[in-house]
């Protein structure tokens, strides 16, 4: 595949010994300091208010002992608690989980294990999480800090390849796995959007209701959204009609949100007028359906852009752009990246034909934490990146997706892997066999099914799932069999109950 130059430029800049510096905690420092940053419910903040208030945070975690390579789990919500303490522990030298603060705690438990955190800081929406007793010190960031703390010790200095986050992903197969993502992983998709026709700037108004805990959240609309100036209001949860008033009342010109938000806003009791001030609208996670594009063109006059990533990809790899938007398509590779189509053998494909997304691209990760294996299975020692996704170019460049290798089931953009709940359901005493799908659902895109033998009931295996895991990863439907469909070697025949 051809290298473009913004490739070889970048990557030789962050890999050249003494290079630039960067810590991702600096895409605040020089904004005005009247100019609102964040917008939580009714409390605004301006970019010098925020600057004060990492500030204040740097100091207690320096305290605590928080330093270079000291992982710190946040479990907040979309509000301004997260965005203070994910600046804070990168401007130490730090690096952040940012975790669901709705998880059980079991789960969050197992998180917190894997990645050895030091500190576990929660936000308001995760509340209750402060009761559990998680084996690390544990801050709500809404409260009061101590007296006596120490001198501010100012924003670190990092190499490129430092770690900046740990995210939660579902990997490629397997069970969940923590993606390692440098700063200037997540730093380069900020300066290739730069180049966009319609590119981010202070005069933006962006709504923030994708999760902070997700990647296409926390880069995409959060962290790109603060490096250019611009204003964000906070939506903690996703209620589909308060979003469309808060695009009202804050006059919203970025909109992004998974299929299924958009589904939900192209059938919302509101104004048709709701979405009169937004001026990109954006689809990722999942594709997006081509019934939903054309309900939201025709009741709200905008064309909605799809993209393509993955966590491992930080996230962009394709970007919808141009007019007219290609609906069926999650549009054209971003410059700066490489994409091939290749075959099971790595030859590529010709146009047309269809062959696995392998990607490279300074956006793409340094592996999975701890699991060299899984790590080598997926990315080559030339930095391509194996993503599990089928997909085929057509004459114009444009990217199609249309199958997946992987069996993760997408629920409202969410990546939930078959064997994590697997697990779970087999940890029932009376489960003596399970299998899990994924299938069509109007609301969310897709809902998890759970194939399940054994003498068990229904009610009481949902009280059990419901306890260890998150909610779009409970399933949705149970069906009990006599036998389940298993191959010789032992793996579940998925494509048997599909």
């Amino acid at each position: 595949p051809r290298v473009s130059h913004l490739t070889e430029l970048s990557m030789s800049c962050w890999a050249a010994e003494g290079g630039a510096r960067v810590n991702l905690a600096n895409v605040i420092e020089r904004h005005p300091a009247d100019s609102v940053a964040l917008v939580d419910g009714d409390r605004t903040v301006t970019y010098g208010e925020l600057r004060e208030s990492i500030a204040q945070r740097r100091r207690h975690l320096h305290q605590l002992g928080v330093a270079f390579g000291s992982v710190v789990t946040v479990a907040a919500g979309n509000e301004v608690g997260f965005a203070v303490s994910a600046l804070a522990v990168l401007g130490l030298g730090g690096i952040v989980m940012p975790v669901n603060p709705l998880s059980p705690p079991p789960e969050l438990q197992l998180r917190i294990d894997l990645v050895e955190s030091k500190v576990m800081l929660i936000g308001a929406v995760g509340a209750a999480l402060l009761e559990h007793d998680f084996g690390v010190t544990s801050i709500g960031t809404t409260g009061a800090l101590p007296d006596g703390l120490p001198d501010d010790p100012g924003i670190a200095d990092q190499s490129p390849g430092a770690t900046a986050f740990y995210m939660l992903t579902s990997g490629v197969s397997g069970e969940p796995k923590v993606a390692v993502l440098t700063h200037a992983n997540l730093a380069w998709i900020h300066e290739a959007l730069d180049g966009n026709p319609e590119p981010l700037s202070a005069a933006d108004v962006t709504l923030g209701c994708l999760p902070f805990a997700h990647i296409f959240g926390l880069n995409v609309v959060l962290l790109a959204s603060l490096r250019a100036g611009s204003s964000i209001v906070l939506q903690r949860r996703v209620d589909i009609d308060e979003s469309l008033r808060l695009v009202r009342e804050h006059r919203i010109t970025m909109l992004t949100g998974a299929p299924p938000m958009w589904q939900r806003w192209a059938k919302a009791d509101a104004p048709n007028d709701s979405l009169a001030t937004v001026r990109h609208a954006a689809s990722g996670a999942a594709a997006l359906p081509l019934g939903v594009f054309e309900a939201v063109r025709d009741r709200y006059g905008i064309e909605i852009a799809q993209g393509y990533g993955l966590t491992e990809t930080s996230p962009i790899v394709t970007l919808g752009r141009g007019h007219p938007v290609r609906p069926s398509s999650v549009g054209k590779v971003l410059e700066g990246v490489e994409v091939a189509l290749v075959d099971g053998n790595g030859v590529p494909v010709d146009i047309g034909d269809e062959g696995e997304v392998v990607v490279r691209s300074p956006g793409v990760f340094q592996g999975y934490l701890n699991d060299p294996e899984m790590t080598d299975s997926v990315l080559t020692a030339d930095g391509w990146f194996w993503t599990g996704d089928i997909g085929i170019f057509d004459e114009d460049g444009y990217l199609y997706l249309v199958d997946r290798i992987k069996d993760v089931v997408i629920v409202s953009g969410f990546n939930v892997f078959p064997a994590e709940v697997e697990t779970v359901l087999m940890g029932h005493p009376d489960v003596t066999g399970a299998i899990v799908t994924g299938s069509a659902d109007e609301r969310t895109g897709e809902k998890v099914v759970a194939h399940i033998s054994g003498a068990v009931d229904e009610a009481d295996l949902r009280v059990h799932v419901e306890r260890h895991l998150s909610r779009h990863k409970c399933p949705r439907e149970y069906h009990f069999l006599d036998e389940l469909p298993i191959a010789p070697n032992g793996k579940p025949i998925r494509r048997a109950l599909r």
